[in-house]
């Protein structure tokens, strides 16, 4: 937003005079150190944040208070009154020049009051002031473009809470996904179905995403308006990338999908990786650990006091050992086999209908973010009536490259053939674990077909298998994977 296109007293209002805030009372405005969040702020892109909104954003960490009205009035008067001169102070008596501008600063901290702002937590008290900085800016913002600050507190307070509860991998992986306009055409947007799911009418919704929208861009304004690569996040507080993140939700409506999807995926206990590190019994092993004796053959091993009770007490000594009681030293290796998920991915003309595309994301973001925890190895393919080249996951820096080249032409494929897919899966799930010793596998298929299923349970060799079908029904699909044990789940 340009400052030019505004009055007067709005450019003033963003960027000079801050009268909401208690500073003299705030103890953490004593315990923050001010100069390190503007070097913080200097460090993410947003040197022209003005000081009055800094000093704001330091005033509201934990004990910080809003002023009330008749504070807010005495200070708007008190500095407008310091830079008139005597006559002009004479004549400000009796038309109250000084207090032209307080229903801006009344609206503003109205807004601040219903803003959630513990939301979003930070690791210090730094990066929730900094945090705090970007969302006081967006809101006298969004005021002075003429938005009424309870719709600006609402839509503010949504995006806190779709975003607050993001982990840092979750985070990291949708900084990774391209924008709305590469993943999904925009005349496939289906508002009914958006609607629907959010369970509001089609109208209140058309009126919520143009408002969205306003703050959305008031808000990555803040940072400078360039999406950052992820590898220099890392001096961007958590907090901050939350609220980039927020910013994207709240302009691009299927990332809200997307989120929601993932979530309810997170929810299911069936659907976690099952990782551990075996210790396994090798002779070149670098690792020692003692255990039971199980055979005659270990006497060799037995520790040397066990030799030393022989001289004491031979009769004792040979109970021990009749009984295999004694303690073995065994040279031992870590296993650090990852479990393998694989992921058949429909790429139907049909999926780019609503925000399907998203909700097939978000089944694929779960898998990946085990991934970046290095628990599990992912393959996964893209299928329509044949099933495409495969992509193998083992690496952070794979998962990331994952996420960026998802796109639109993707979900251009012909009809769906989900019993292809799942033979097929099958059959690359076996070439995988042979190639890389994966263990546990698991099959995970996510479409929009409702066909009828003639795979059999024994098909699948012990293989779980886990299906999503997004927007539709398909019954023998959900049966099929309850009967392996898997996460079954419809109309997503």
């Amino acid at each position: 937003m340009d400052a030019a296109d505004l009055p007067r007293r709005y450019r003033n209002f963003i960027r000079f005079h801050t009268h909401v805030t208690y500073p003299d009372e705030s103890e953490r405005r004593q315990q923050i150190n001010t100069a390190e969040v503007i070097r913080r702020l200097d460090a993410i892109g947003m040197q022209h944040i003005p000081i009055p909104t800094i000093w704001d954003g330091v005033h509201l960490v934990d004990d910080g208070r809003l002023a009330g009205s008749l504070e807010i009035e005495r200070r708007i008067g008190l500095t407008y009154r310091m830079r008139m001169g005597r006559i002009k102070r004479f004549l400000d008596d009796i038309f109250h020049w000084s207090q032209r501008d307080t229903a801006i600063y009344h609206a503003l901290a109205s807004a601040l009051r219903e803003i959630e702002f513990d939301q979003l937590e930070g690791r210090t008290d730094i990066d929730r002031a900094i945090a705090n900085v970007a969302l006081i800016s967006t809101v006298k913002q969004a005021i002075a473009i003429g938005l009424a600050s309870d719709v600006i507190a609402a839509q503010v307070n949504w995006a806190l809470g779709e975003v607050g509860g993001l982990t840092a991998d979750e985070i990291e992986l949708l900084e990774c996904l391209p924008d709305e306009d590469s993943l999904q055409s925009t005349d496939q947007l289906d508002l009914e179905r958006m609607a629907l799911d959010r369970g509001i009418s089609q109208i209140q919704l058309v009126e919520n995403l143009e408002t969205r929208d306003k703050i959305a861009s008031l808000l990555s304004d803040c940072f400078g308006g360039v999406r950052r690569e992820t590898e220099h996040k890392e001096i961007h507080p958590l907090s901050v990338r939350r609220l980039d993140i927020a910013s994207r939700m709240l302009s691009e409506t299927g990332l809200e999908a997307l989120v929601r999807i993932a979530r309810i995926a997170n929810e299911y206990v069936g659907f976690q990786p099952r990782f551990e590190k075996k210790m396994l019994p090798a002779a070149d092993g670098d690792q020692t650990r003692m255990r039971m004796m199980q055979s005659f053959d270990e006497l060799s091993r037995m520790v040397p006091a066990a030799w030393a009770l022989k001289v004491a007490s031979p009769k004792y000594f040979r109970y021990r050992v009749a009984t295999k009681s004694f303690m073995v030293r065994e040279k031992i290796k870590k296993s650090d086999k990852k479990q393998l998920f694989y992921a058949m991915l429909d790429r139907s003309k049909s999926m780019q209908q609503g925000e399907r595309i998203y909700k097939l994301v978000a089944i694929l973001m779960n898998r990946l973010r085990a991934v970046l925890r290095r628990e599990a190895i992912l393959g996964f393919s893209f299928f329509d009536s044949v099933v495409h080249e495969q992509v193998l996951v083992d690496e952070v820096s794979q998962a990331r490259q994952a996420m960026q080249n998802l796109h639109s032409s993707f979900f251009l494929g012909d009809d769906t053939d989900i019993n292809l897919a799942i033979r097929e899966g099958i059959t690359r799930i076996e070439a995988v674990v042979a190639d890389t010793q994966a263990e546990r596998p698991e099959l995970i298929i996510v479409t929009d077909g409702d066909h009828g299923i003639n795979v059999k349970p024994e098909e699948l060799g012990g293989i779980i298998l886990h299906a999503f079908i997004v927007e539709e029904v398909n019954d023998d699909l959900i049966q099929l994977a309850k009967a392996t044990g898997g996460v079954a789940l419809q109309q997503l």
